[in-house]
Formats: structure tokens, sequence, C-alpha cells
């Protein structure tokens, strides 16, 4: 090989790095004039080389973020380069693009800064996951705090009705037992995706939960006996634990003379799950609807495993919740005929 051969095929080989590269190489001038465009460039914005090549790199900005190409020639122009710097971009077909960017100056033979070489990474990935997680950590606070609340409402209700010790932390302990029962229905099981239908119904279902929160009392339950299908479970159990939950710390569950009442209504092809505390609610507060974490996470698991809705309504005499689902979601079976009200 001659020596002139030489940097030919060194240029020809980091041409093709770069061409073949996973992550989108673009380079531009200081007049922000795109110079190159690789494949993945192309992948990941939507234009092609031939699109790109010769236009601002400004197309890529949606708006608000114009002022940021100004910062960054500046910092270039005096040999910074920039490094992860998290940011938003616009594809070709409209939608915004979370990216991360490497910029670096680009001189020429004589060391005169002429351009910037930019290396785009697409971090859709981690900010999904990252917003996995902060929803994870605050079910996790939620549940935590909810623990706590549980355990005071359980001793509070044994107490009243214990008349020894012995009877008290027998009655605790059968308590916990049957808690611990029900909040493993509400573990989520990212495998459970199946629409089979399961061996348990939806009044069997219910009770199981309700069990250690009642105690004594006893509830009006007064649920059509069918099916749940195997990935409706855990949606279920998640409502209805934290509906028990409330009840407990604030609810019909908490007062002696509290009322719960359970029922369900067919409408064509829905079922109305109707969730009916009278008590009192001496709070102004309690009396108010509130989106909290409960009920946020409550709307979102029947919104998106069940077809359905989820409202509360307060009044100084108790709650009310209905539950609006697709019986074919509940049931797994497909209706072939029509339902009358």
């Amino acid at each position: 090989m001659s020596t002139m051969e030489y940097p030919i095929s060194l240029q020809q080989h980091l041409a093709a790095i770069v061409e073949d590269s996973n992550d989108a190489i673009i380079t531009k001038n200081l007049d922000s004039i795109i110079q190159s465009w690789n494949r993945s460039a192309e992948r990941l914005f939507g234009y092609t080389a031939e699109e790109a090549i010769g236009q601002p790199i400004t197309i890529l900005f949606p708006e608000g973020r114009q002022g940021e190409e100004a910062d960054i020639i500046g910092r270039i122009r005096r040999g910074e380069r920039i490094t992860h710097y998290e940011t938003t971009r616009r594809r070709k077909d409209g939608n915004l693009l979370p990216i991360s960017l490497t910029i670096s100056p680009v001189r020429d033979a004589s060391g005169r800064i002429v351009g910037a070489s930019k290396i785009a990474r697409d971090i859709t990935l981690q900010h999904e996951a990252e917003e996995q997680q902060r929803l994870l950590l605050s079910e996790m606070r939620h549940r935590v705090g909810n623990c706590f609340a549980v355990a005071s409402g359980l001793l509070s209700i044994c107490a009243r009705q214990a008349d020894t010790t012995e009877e008290l932390v027998q009655m605790v302990k059968e308590r916990f037992a049957a808690l611990s029962v029900a909040h493993s229905l509400a573990v989520h099981d990212p495998k459970q995706t199946h629409t089979q239908t399961s061996n348990t119904r939806l009044s069997e279902l219910l009770l199981s939960i309700l069990e250690p929160f009642v105690g004594t009392k006893r509830p009006r339950i007064e649920v059509e006996d069918c099916p749940v299908v195997d990935a409706a479970i855990t949606p279920f159990a998640l409502v209805f634990y934290e509906l028990c939950t409330n009840a407990l710390k604030y609810g019909a569950l908490s007062q002696p003379e509290g009322e719960l009442a359970v029922s369900t209504e067919r409408h064509h092809d829905r079922l109305r799950i109707i969730w009916a505390e009278t008590c009192r609610l001496e709070c102004e507060d309690q009396a108010k609807p509130r989106l909290g974490f409960g009920t946020r996470m409550s709307q979102t698991t029947i919104a998106s495993y069940l077809d359905g809705s989820f409202e509360r309504t307060f009044a100084p005499t108790g709650m009310r919740a209905v539950i609006d689902l697709s019986l074919e979601k509940v049931t797994g079976q497909r209706l072939t005929t029509t339902i009358s009200e």
C-alpha cells in the first residue's frame, strides 16, 4: 500500500464508522447550517440527508427552544465541548423527541474553529424508565402510609370487640393474616397478560379483600356472581383494597354505626359496581371530592385495564363510588346478544 492510498483508506474507514453509527451524527457550520447527516440521523429525525443538508439545524427545534442554538454556537466558538446535554427536538412528523447531545468544535487544518459535530442519542426509554420509577416510588410511599393507617384502624376495631388482652392479640393476628392474603392480590404480576377466565368469581374476590377490614361488621353485598378473567384480578384488587383502606381510615368501617353496601348493575355490555358508605363525614375536607394518589391510581387502573371509569361523590352522610366497566374485560367473554337494562 502506498503512502498516498493510506489517508484515503483512513478517511473511508472513518466515514463508514460515522455512517453506520447507532447514534445520529451531524455536522454544521458556525452559521448553524447542516453539512452532513448520517443514516441514524435519518432514522431518528425522519429527514433524509438530501432534505436536511443545507438547512438550518433549527428545523429540529420545537417552539420555545430556538434560543438554545445561539448559546450552543457561542460555546463552540469559545472552543468548549458540550457533553450529555439533554433537550427536546422535533421530528419531521412533528413528534417531540427527548435526546442527549454531545457537541464538539470542528477545526480546519490551521486549528481554526469552523463548525461543530453533534452526536444525538434518543433517551425516550430512559425517560420512560425514570417516570416508571417515580410512579413506583409514589405508590410505595402511598402504600407504606396506608399500612400504618390500616394497622391503626384494625387495632381500634379489635380493641372495641375484644374483652381481654389475649382476645385482642388473637384477633389482631387473624386480621393481619387475612390482610396479607388480600394485599397479595394487589401485587402486579407483569406476566399476567392473558385473557383466560380463572376460577375466581367477583363476589369471592370482593369478600376476600373485605374480610380483614370488616371484622364483625357485615356489609350488604349484592354483586353479580360473574367470573373474573385472570388479567382483571389485579386491577380489581388494587381498587377494592384502596376503597377498603379509605373506609377504614375515615369512612364507614372506621365508625361503629357506619354501614357499607356493595352492589352491581348491568347496562347492556357494561357492568357497574356501586360502593356506598353511610357514615358521618364531620370534617369539611372529608365531604369534598379529593384527587389524591389513590384516586388517580384507581382511575388510571380502571381506564387502562378494564376500559372503564371510577368516580366518587361525597356528602356529609357518606361516600358513593361508581365503577363502570366493560363486561367483556371483566369476564373475558364477548357478548353475542344484547342484554336489556
